[in-house]
């Protein structure tokens, strides 16, 4: 991993050199050039220095005891915090042949002492130079994959949603053709009963299509930032044993919802939309995959700053491996079998939650259950992490 950056000033420099003479001739002429200058007078020192705080650029003397400075650049360059770093090795050995060993240890640039100050800072801002450019293009090129990641993503999400919509749209669709289609039969007209029944039939189709609709155009209206936060004052235990009390007559008391209140007081302001949709989808949820006549429970608890919801069962719970992904739109457990559902409630959950500045956790477990936690701000405007 590459944490090399340049910063907005002249640059970091490092000089490694053992002779003090040097490092206060060097350090003297580059501070005055307005570079921020630190030196070291051994290689264990700087590669501690380096270790510490990375340079942006390394002047490196070579004949030095213990560590000399091949050994110093060989080091820098095979750890990949270091690599990246620029090294101008600054040295009396003029031979050809160290200058080549300079270049094969990774050195970027050779100078050789006696020095021209011209030079040396020529060399240096030409080497800085490089380097910015080359963040420059590495921050480009990052950004570049990163943006052909959403787009890909963003594919596939299109994929999943025309594949989403077109089985889920189809199914009540049919339903609603065919129960239609055998009200127009000609020949015997069915008795009454019969077509109270079709008409339920295709009155509970419908009633699943524009459930459908409203979820999808509701996260796409979040998406854009058109979805209003209108918060009033509101009794929360009266208004969640009301919610419980819809529930069980929309979901014929198949599975009793236990209440819990934790508190003296519960009056808060919150947009009770967006607080309907976010307990009916997950208290939903909760009985839709418990098993038949098993518990769900809704625990209500204020505090100063904020409101917890827990919604609790014990039903099949989700598998590790899903839960990172359980809130991304059309997802499903991988364990839901033939239980049917579109994968946008609890990604609706989430938007909601997020618009009411709120969080949301979940702990679950295969085969005994889960538990997902909501905390919303009690008051507009209050921080929750300060509760």
């Amino acid at each position: 991993m590459n944490n090399f950056q340049i910063d907005s000033g002249k640059g970091n420099i490092l000089i490694v050199d053992d002779t003090p003479n040097n490092l206060h001739l060097l350090s003297s002429m580059l501070e005055e050039q307005g570079y921020e200058v630190r030196c070291a007078n051994s290689g264990a020192i700087a590669l501690k220095a380096v270790e510490i705080e990375p340079p942006d650029i390394i002047l490196l003397d070579i004949n030095m005891p213990n560590i000399n400075g091949y050994e110093v650049c060989q080091h820098l360059k095979l750890d990949q915090q270091t690599q990246e770093i620029p090294v101008i090795f600054l040295s009396a050995l003029s031979e050809t042949i160290d200058k080549v060993k300079a270049f094969q240890v990774g050195a970027v640039d050779y100078i050789t002492k006696p020095f021209q100050v011209e030079e040396v800072l020529a060399r240096i801002e030409n080497q800085l130079s490089l380097r910015r450019m080359q963040i420059e293009l590495q921050q480009a090129k990052a950004k570049a994959i990163t943006a052909l990641k959403q787009e890909q993503e963003l594919n596939r999400l299109k994929s999943e949603f025309v594949s989403m919509i077109s089985h889920d749209f189809r199914n009540p669709l049919t339903s609603i053709q065919g129960f239609a289609g055998l009200l127009e039969c000609g020949g015997q007209i069915p008795n009454p009963q019969t077509i109270n029944r079709y008409v339920n039939k295709i009155n509970t189709a419908v009633d699943n299509l524009l459930s459908l609709l409203d979820e999808i155009l509701l996260i796409g209206s979040i998406e854009v930032g058109k979805m209003q936060y209108k918060p009033i004052s509101v009794n929360l235990k009266e208004f969640c044993q009301e919610l419980i009390d819809t529930l069980k007559y929309s979901l014929g008391n198949q599975n009793q919802i236990c209440f819990t209140c934790l508190a003296d007081s519960t009056l808060a302001e919150m947009d009770l939309t967006i607080l309907q949709r976010i307990l009916n989808n997950l208290l939903s949820n909760a009985i839709k995959y418990s098993y038949p006549g098993e518990p769900v429970y809704l625990d209500l608890e204020c505090q100063n700053h904020k409101t917890i919801f827990q919604i609790r069962d014990q039903g099949m719970g989700i598998p590790l491996e899903n839960q990172p992904y359980l809130f991304e739109p059309f997802y499903r457990s991988s364990n839901v079998g033939n239980i049917k559902g579109t994968g946008l409630g609890l990604a609706v959950v989430k938007k909601c939650v997020e618009v009411h500045q709120g969080k949301i956790s979940l702990e679950s477990k295969e085969k005994i259950g889960t538990k997902i936690i909501v905390s919303l701000p009690r008051y507009p405007g209050m921080a929750i992490d300060n509760a």
